[in-house]
């Protein structure tokens, strides 16, 4: 049996999660309070909060069977504003917990558990609110950090928002990330070195 048990610090410095499997697996999420930004365009910091979460998935029993295996185990957890890290072992569940807090796992799939944004129920469309690289995500490797942002912003951010508050947000978001110094770099490919090459963005 999985178990996952939350320990939350007083305040917003950080808090952690720690998850285990026959007492050999471990995953702890960090958080980091940002100074940096308001969190959102009219200045309210939304809080997301899961309660209770459990997640199976159906997987093969033999002869033609399936069976029900636990992934996710009565996880609950508090992500306020700032910037939050959930590290592990492949395998601990990192991106199946990530999956149901985006929004991208169906609760008839086998989610229980409720996800509250700023202590209400997440609406029907919450999962095209929230932005979710997946792990195989491919950008643009001819261009640069700021321009791949830039091209996301673009797409993502309403006609309402000027230019200027675009090209403001892609600046606040490269700062937050730590990318201010290989911002102008290209993000690379199989062929072009880029920021994945060694020390240009430390």
């Amino acid at each position: 049996m999985q178990n996952l048990s939350l320990n939350l610090e007083n305040g917003d410095a950080s808090f952690g999660v720690t998850y285990s499997e026959n007492g050999s697996t471990r995953i702890t999420i960090s958080s980091l309070k940002s100074s940096a930004g308001n969190g959102s365009a009219s200045g309210h910091a939304s809080v997301l909060s899961a309660h209770n979460i459990d997640y199976w998935v159906k997987v093969s029993g033999g002869c033609c069977k399936s069976v029900d295996k636990q992934i996710l185990t009565n996880i609950s957890a508090v992500f306020k504003q700032g910037m939050s890290a959930i590290m592990g072992p492949t395998g601990s569940g990192k991106s199946s917990f990530l999956d149901v807090l985006a929004g991208r796992k169906d609760p008839a799939s086998g989610v229980r558990g409720h996800l509250l944004l700023d202590g209400k129920p997440v609406p029907e469309n919450f999962k095209c609110m929230v932005g979710y690289v997946v792990q195989d995500d491919v950008v643009m490797g001819t261009l640069t950090v700021k321009e791949n942002f830039a091209f996301s912003a673009a797409l993502r951010l309403p006609s309402s928002v000027s230019s200027g508050e675009r090209k403001e947000r892609v600046r606040q978001v490269i700062k937050d990330l730590g990318l201010t110094r290989c911002a102008d770099t290209k993000v690379g490919n199989e062929f072009i070195r880029g920021v994945s090459g060694g020390d240009i963005c430390l």
